[in-house]
């Protein structure tokens, strides 16, 4: 009796240092392999502490059973919880092979079937739901992916082409190269054939036919969070746009932070349409030339705005944008979006042939609510200028748009059109296309 009073609290710490782990695993900043062991420890020390609470009988055989299903769980929920990144994940696999216009439209249906199994085969290993089952379920997924896995890396090493950057098996929650997923997937094959091979020693916890009535109840879950995150935004952001985040211009920050001043030019611009007369900033957000006509006749008017030192908890989610992330004309505008101490918002059209249209109007009022407060606003996409041309015709859009790649649109965004508030590069909301919010809302945010 003392021996399982012991064990049992070696394994409540267990489980504690497992969640304490898991509250700073978004803050480690190397993405690499230091991640991925502490990852690997993280998993197994949770694994430990609940094979030393509940089953202290088996305690190796239940730490490789709870070890396959918290990391299928793991693997299965950050690929639910963002579908789209699934589908592109899927993209990038069937180009590389050369059958992209084959399995394309596949994609996303394959993201969230892939997305489901894996949920629910480690959440049936973890609750010792059909245990024989799921166990031979894990081993499948192994046997599939780790030769896959393997190939990517010799391929890459043989002759120096990445075919796909990342498996996509963390979604953006971890990002590895070829050879650490492989190296992964050695690890997750021990516990996973152990589980496999002593499977008839695991009793089902519940009768049949209350584990098929549990596992099509968490099917329906799975299913519904997908289609909510694929009609919203994902409900836990794992990648580095997230809310929260401030975004950095390595160019443009380095004065700005020194000096702790920002310089504003104010310039007279005259409606080409209307005749009416307004100041614009021309260095932070420069009017649309088709629109607004500069008048040489008044002076243009310089202010300097000493700037606030960020916050402690912003300094600790800075993100260092690269240099071109945003151009207009060529010409690098990212210091004007990410540097603005006055707020942003950004329309986010990563394939404007692709955009919905439904609630375009919804932004376009948005766009005007801006111009009225005198908040920059711009467009952003990957598309052709007559593409833009085209669309904005079709739809009434009036604000004009810089150019970003595709890749970096779709991950700041998981929606087409999306809408992203910033204010001095901190990312203060994002909204899908299907909850563009209202002016009342935004006066809300913007005080």
């Amino acid at each position: 009796m003392e021996k399982r009073r012991i064990l049992f609290f070696i394994g409540l710490i267990a489980m504690f240092l497992s969640l304490s782990i898991f509250a700073n695993f978004g803050s480690i900043e190397d993405a690499s392999w230091t991640k991925l062991w502490v990852l690997v420890g993280m998993i197994f020390s949770a694994s430990a502490g609940l094979a030393l609470v509940f089953n202290p009988e088996q305690i190796l055989l239940n730490i490789c059973r709870y070890f396959s299903g918290i990391l299928f769980v793991f693997s299965g929920f950050v690929k639910a919880d963002d579908p789209l990144g699934s589908k592109y994940k899927f993209i990038d696999y069937f180009e590389a092979w050369g059958i992209d216009e084959i399995f394309a439209p596949t994609a996303l249906t394959l993201g969230i079937i892939l997305s489901t199994v894996e949920l629910l085969v480690g959440l049936a290993l973890l609750f010792k739901l059909f245990p024989k089952l799921s166990s031979l379920g894990a081993l499948l997924f192994m046997v599939i992916f780790t030769p896959i896995t393997l190939y990517l890396a010799l391929q890459q090493n043989i002759s120096g082409k990445e075919l796909v950057h990342d498996c996509g098996c963390f979604g953006d929650a971890l990002v590895l190269t070829n050879w650490q997923t492989f190296v992964k997937n050695l690890i997750i094959l021990i516990p996973v054939f152990f589980t496999f091979i002593f499977r008839r020693k695991f009793t089902d916890l519940l009768s049949d036919k209350k584990s098929y009535v549990i596992l099509s109840c968490l099917t329906v879950a799975i299913l519904g969070l997908s289609m909510y995150a694929l009609r919203h935004l994902p409900p836990m952001d794992f990648r580095p746009y997230k809310v929260g985040v401030k975004l950095v211009g390595e160019k443009c920050s380095d004065i700005q932070i020194a000096s702790n001043v920002k310089t504003y030019q104010y310039a007279d611009f005259k409606n080409l349409q209307t005749g009416e007369h307004k100041e614009f900033d021309i260095v932070n957000n420069y009017p649309d030339y088709t629109i607004w006509e500069y008048n040489p006749d008044v002076e243009i008017r310089i202010v300097e705005e000493k700037l606030e030192q960020p916050k402690d908890s912003v300094k600790e989610n800075i993100y260092i944008v690269d240099n071109y992330m945003f151009s207009k004309d060529g010409e690098d505008v990212t210091c004007n979006v990410v540097s603005d101490t006055s707020y942003v918002l950004m329309a986010i059209h990563y394939d404007i042939n692709q955009s919905d249209k439904k609630h375009q109007a919804d932004i376009n009022e948005v766009y005007k609510w801006a111009n009225s407060k005198g908040y920059a606003f711009y467009g952003a996409t990957s598309s052709l200028d007559d593409a833009i041309e085209q669309y904005s015709q079709e739809t009434g859009t009036e604000y004009s748009f810089v150019s970003a790649d595709d890749i970096l649109l779709k991950t700041v965004v998981r929606s087409n059109p999306g809408l992203v508030l910033m204010k001095n590069g901190l990312i203060i909301d994002k909204w899908h296309h299907n909850d563009i919010p209202s002016t009342e809302t935004l006066d809300a945010l913007c005080k």
